[in-house]
């Protein structure tokens, strides 16, 4: 996400909940699952969150919400609103309210949304995708410039989430989008984009590499970066990010090749060609 009137920029998404007791904590903790992955960058982000998470781990923490659902009711899977269930599970059971502090990790990792009920889009959608992985619910993130929000689509039904306002079905700053309309054709990207797994996940070391660069820990945000573009090559903010990193550092020459790749990727971008411009 672009942060106004700052030299580095993020890109902030997420959100997750509770799903049904029947699915077993052994294909939650599956390395190849949004979970098992989510639960690895915790892992390696430790110190970064001073936020009190308890002594669980995330598995566990989501194998107890999954526990807490009334089994009597009809299985979210089964439900015919199934949108609307989850939206009730974690914007009014758990409570996770949305918050702005794209600055705070505890805003992100998902241990930390779930333990203080609070986080930004990428940290709230998070625990959405965890949960509709875990029920197989077709949801996944749609990206746009400064924001990520999500949809659930089956097929025949398709439904905008917006998880800064409880999940209402209109995402914040869709209308300002001014991708190319012939940008895929040119190798470019185009808005609003669908992310898989990896590509959300590359969103997650994105604000990662973000936080620890606001914290002069620019070796460590580097790592990120690189880590987010191996999930998406196409990921334009994260070459705008570790450009903007770079000036900062006097290293100009390798700048100005990052925020070449940004624009190369998303031409319309003017942070980018003024950082460019700058350097």
């Amino acid at each position: 996400m672009k942060r106004p009137k700052s030299p580095i920029v993020g890109v902030l998404l997420v959100s997750i909940a509770l799903l049904l007791p029947a699915i077993s904590a052994a294909r939650a903790s599956e390395p190849n699952t949004l979970l098992g992955a989510l639960e690895q960058i915790e892992s390696e982000s430790g110190g970064l969150c001073d936020a009190p998470a308890g002594d669980a781990s995330l598995e566990a923490t989501i194998a107890a919400l999954l526990d807490s659902v009334d089994a009597s009711g009809t299985p979210l899977r089964d439900s015919p609103f199934p949108v609307e269930a989850l939206n009730e599970i974690v914007f009014r059971r758990l409570g996770i309210k949305a918050s702005r502090d794209i600055h705070n990790p505890c805003n992100l990792l998902p241990s930390a949304v779930l333990a203080r009920r609070e986080g930004y889009c990428v940290g709230i959608a998070a625990i959405y995708l965890i949960l509709a992985e875990q029920l197989n619910l077709p949801v996944h993130a749609v990206a746009i410039p400064s924001h990520v929000y999500l949809r659930y689509d089956d097929g025949r039904s398709r439904i905008d989430i917006e998880t800064l306002a409880l999940g209402a079905p209109t995402p914040e700053g869709l209308a300002e989008v001014t991708a190319p309309s012939s940008a895929t054709a040119r190798g470019r990207v185009a808005f609003p984009r669908d992310l898989d797994r990896d590509q959300f996940l590359a969103q997650v070391h994105n604000n990662l590499g973000v936080i620890r660069s606001e914290r002069s820990d620019h070796e460590h945000a580097a790592l990120e970066y690189q880590k987010a573009l191996d999930l998406d090559p196409l990921f334009s903010a994260a070459w705008y990010n570790w450009g903007n990193d770079l000036f900062i550092g006097g290293r100009y020459r390798e700048a100005i090749g990052k925020l070449n790749e940004a624009l190369r990727l998303y031409p319309v971008d003017t942070w980018a060609l003024n950082n460019r411009g700058r350097a």
